[in-house]
């Protein structure tokens, strides 16, 4: 162990009440990990609630869920642990808790190490990854629920294996996860292969929106707030749509925009090939990997497509 996961460490058996934060619009990763986490520090005797304002994506709700509360301000707890959050913002109105003890666990390049105590590997697959890592070096047994959870934050942030950023220690990793009994074949139809009807229809309609750009290499889609109502879908539920975009022959960067309010558009960016998306995000003050980022932009969606069609041109 370093000295860094070794202080960590520390606080964390100092620690008696401990809440974990997953970042807002929840995914796999930042809930895969954050229930791991807490079924692990609740196997030490900790006493650990999550923290979370927003439903769970469909696709995640077959996990068995301990200790959520939307909030816990009576809660007198001791150590915060964010979970794959690059910055404060990720957390929404939850950052007010962040106070005292606080650690960031996080694989984002892009993260501003913004806790007491920071836990941040951008050259892990998935905040899963050191999660599972910290996990390991707690001494806590891998029981199938956990290693359940931690499949899924891999799976998930890896696009089920096939982005460039799993690795060897990925594999080895779901290796132990397999082995220690999780039925990876009810994982991944729960993940991949139970979507809501409602979903399909909202793909139809997010599909009907695509546009091409310079020579078809750039793909974007958009999702109103009219559609997500039509279609009786959250934002939540538009996780995966824009991959789309990416799976089409030509296309090297799929854009899609999220109507989160009027005038203010959550935008998705995911490449191929050799384009740093993460780049493109960081103008707009967002982040992410190279292969996957967003950010958030105050305009209509309108505006917001021709904003991004200005500004992609020179990564491509």
């Amino acid at each position: 162990m370093n000295n860094r996961l070794i202080e960590i460490i520390k606080v964390i058996k100092t620690s008696n009440k401990i809440i974990i934060l997953p970042h807002i619009m929840p995914d796999g990763d930042t809930i895969g990990s954050s229930m791991a986490l807490c079924l692990a520090l609740k196997s030490l005797g900790k006493d650990v609630k999550i923290i979370m304002d927003e439903p769970l994506p469909n696709n995640i709700k077959f996990i068995e869920f301990e200790g959520i509360n939307e909030w816990a301000y009576e809660f007198q707890y001791d150590l915060c642990i964010t979970i794959d959050s690059s910055d404060t913002e990720r957390l929404g109105k939850r950052s007010e808790y962040l106070k005292g003890n606080t650690i960031n666990i996080d694989h984002h390049i892009t993260n501003d190490f913004y806790g007491e105590y920071n836990l941040v590997d951008p050259k892990a697959a998935a905040t899963g990854e050191i999660v599972y890592d910290l996990i390991k070096n707690l001494n806590v047994h891998m029981d199938k629920k956990i290693a359940t959870c931690l499949y899924t934050a891999l799976s998930t942030d890896t696009g089920s294996f096939k982005y460039d950023n799993t690795t060897s220690k990925t594999h080895k990793i779901v290796a132990e996860l397999i082995d220690v009994g999780i039925s990876v074949n009810s994982i991944n139809v729960e993940l991949y292969q139970n979507k809501p009807i409602n979903k399909v229809k909202l793909l139809k309609d997010v599909i009907n929106t695509m546009k091409f750009y310079y020579d078809g290499k750039v793909a974007i889609m958009h999702v109103t707030q009219k559609m997500l109502e039509n279609n009786k879908m959250g934002i939540s539920d538009t996780d995966g749509l824009i991959e789309m975009g990416r799976d089409i022959w030509g296309v090297e960067v799929s854009v899609l925009l999220k109507e989160l309010e009027e005038k203010k558009v959550k935008v998705g960016l995911r490449s191929k090939y050799d384009v740093d998306v993460s780049k493109i995000a960081h103008i707009f003050g967002g982040g992410g990997h190279k292969k996957a980022a967003g950010c958030l932009i105050n305009d209509s969606i309108k505006k917001v497509n021709e904003i991004i069609i200005e500004n992609i041109e020179e990564y491509l």
